[in-house]
């Protein structure tokens, strides 16, 4: 009897309209677990369209080992366009590793922990900059000494033309910290965002996860790589600790992606609806620009800048 190209396992979550769904695939020979996630955030949909895509093309006949995928690993928020869930106002992504008597967003997360992530033996999180954010195409991971060196093989195969190191430990909650402490290399995505993510963002995603692939030796082939060398940058990548609007209005950016920025170069103005110019916000340190305000209309406390610096060591 041929085995079924996928299994779908549907976890019972606090919220009945969303169950977490978890697809695994099995190679036709042995070979290691790779864990996908898309849809952490709901406003970020490259993830579940690259992996939904990735599940209807890829072949078990020609991959070693196994995949686990869960496409929409916040579908309540992914429901939403949120990047926080309705139901209790948190952040998946600052959860890990959840509490299973905990908030509904809590609860999820114990699951993704204990059915999605502690099972792999590496794990890639696909991100975006949502609705409001823009970022270039990078692969992030951490630097702690257990996983240091299998994560900057990942980013590297992966073939973004940016990888963000940073350095141990990550901040908590991340799906990447939960890997961490359970010794899982680990590498996340990100791409400018947006509600209609772009061919060539899905793309360079669908591309960086069969280069992981085949660095993994679950498979034999893989799109080519660019020659150019990627631009390599450090720092904590904590959004929480980012430039914040610090009033309500129209923003216009005086600065661009990946661009070079002094302390204390303006960076934003934000105008009141009279046209009066409100606030002058400045950078706080030297960097490059890594995350930048899509959207006009901010509100107060709204992210406005990330930012990196050039990493003194290549990964």
């Amino acid at each position: 009897m041929i085995p079924p190209r996928l299994i779908e396992t549907s976890y019972s979550t606090a919220l009945p309209d969303h169950p977490l769904r978890v697809f695994t695939m099995t190679g036709a020979r042995p070979g290691p677990t790779l864990a996908l996630i898309g849809a952490v955030h709901g406003d970020e949909l490259e993830g579940p369209l690259t992996l939904s895509a990735l599940m209807l093309d890829l072949d078990p006949a020609d991959l070693r080992g196994q995949l686990i995928l869960c496409p929409a690993a916040n579908s309540e928020a992914l429901a939403a366009s949120t990047r926080r869930s309705p139901s209790d106002g948190r952040d998946l992504a600052r959860c890990f590793p959840g509490d299973p008597t905990g908030s509904p967003t809590e609860i999820l997360a114990d699951l993704i922990a204990r059915h999605v992530i502690r099972p792999a033996d590496a794990l890639i999180d696909l991100h975006s900059g949502g609705g409001p954010i823009d970022c270039p195409v990078f692969a992030g991971y951490g630097d702690a000494p257990e996983t240091r060196e299998a994560n900057r093989a990942m980013a590297r195969a992966f073939g973004a033309p940016v990888i963000w190191r940073h350095p141990a430990p990550l901040a908590d909650g991340r799906t990447l910290s939960e890997a961490e402490a359970n010794a899982i290399p680990a590498i996340y995505a990100e791409a400018g965002g947006g509600i209609f993510p772009s061919a060539q963002v899905l793309a360079a995603y669908a591309s960086g996860i069969r280069r992981v692939m085949a660095q993994l030796g679950m498979i034999d082939t893989a799109p080519e790589q660019d020659a150019i060398a990627p631009l390599r940058v450090t720092g904590n990548g904590d959004l929480d600790a980012a430039i914040l609007a610090p009033v309500s209005g129209l923003c216009t950016s005086r600065i661009h992606l990946l661009e070079k920025i002094s302390t204390g170069q303006a960076c934003f103005d934000i105008i009141d609806i009279d046209g009066k110019l409100l606030r002058t916000v400045t950078a706080r340190a030297d960097g490059i620009a890594m995350f930048l305000r899509r959207s006009r209309w901010v509100s107060k406390g709204d992210l406005l800048m990330a930012s990196a610096v050039p990493a003194d060591e290549g990964p």
